[in-house]
């Protein structure tokens, strides 16, 4: 979201790359200097662990932390963080690293299951608030009538107007419909820049709908 710092986007992915790259030659190096490069990796994955925690109270505003909180964004990063964690303690635990364990069939399914468990269990749950939101957009549209959902003070009378006949659209139904329209594209710009995290540009975004003549969904 926009509380998180933009040069995140570039760090984080450089420091799993880090990891990666530490891990291989880890692999590649015999002995001391391969327990050198797996301590230089496991610091990496831990700061970026803890910046995962700290994202947390970002996206938050101080609200939640690793500990506490409901967001859907914090479960995504504690299950980011849990799934990840069992990587370089077995990675530690086979060949490459002390050797406790040596039966290639089972470092094979180790591996076969931790990768499984990380990506589809991360995938299936950005999946699923995918799912929510589109449920709960869905829902809030048909009780808004394709609104925004912001309050308008004048709605009331504006409703009492139309129902009078006297309203400025009352008798021109196509006026009316442009402007449900226009209320509806309102409605998914809002929601869209609300689950993106960039709120604040609503009124900038729709402004630049309105001079480039876009009036509809």
């Amino acid at each position: 979201g926009s509380r998180i710092p933009e040069y995140r986007r570039v760090l984080m992915p450089t420091l799993s790359l880090a990891v990666l790259v530490c891990g291989t030659l880890s692999m590649l190096t015999g002995d001391p200097i391969r327990f050198i490069f797996y301590g230089i990796g496991l610091c990496i994955a831990t700061v970026m662990f803890t910046l995962n925690g700290k994202q947390i109270m970002e996206h938050s505003n101080g609200e939640e932390n690793m500990w506490s909180g409901d967001s859907e964004f914090r479960k995504a990063s504690v299950l980011l963080i849990v799934t990840w964690v069992p990587f370089p303690l077995w990675f530690f635990l086979s060949p490459e690293g002390i050797g406790l364990i040596d039966d290639i069939l089972v470092i094979q399914m180790g591996w076969a299951f931790l990768n499984i468990l990380s990506k589809f269990t991360f995938i299936f749950y950005i999946q699923r608030v995918k799912d929510n939101y589109c449920n709960r957009l869905k829902v809030k549209r048909e009780l808004t009538g394709s609104g925004s959902g912001a309050v308008n003070p004048n709605e009331g009378m504006e409703q009492l107007a139309g129902m009078l006949g006297i309203a400025p659209s009352a008798n021109n139904p196509l006026a009316a419909k442009a402007a449900s329209k226009e209320k509806e594209l309102g409605a998914v710009v809002i929601e869209t820049m609300n689950f993106l995290g960039m709120a604040q540009h609503n009124d900038r975004f729709l402004n630049l709908l309105r001079e480039a003549g876009v009036k509809t969904v």
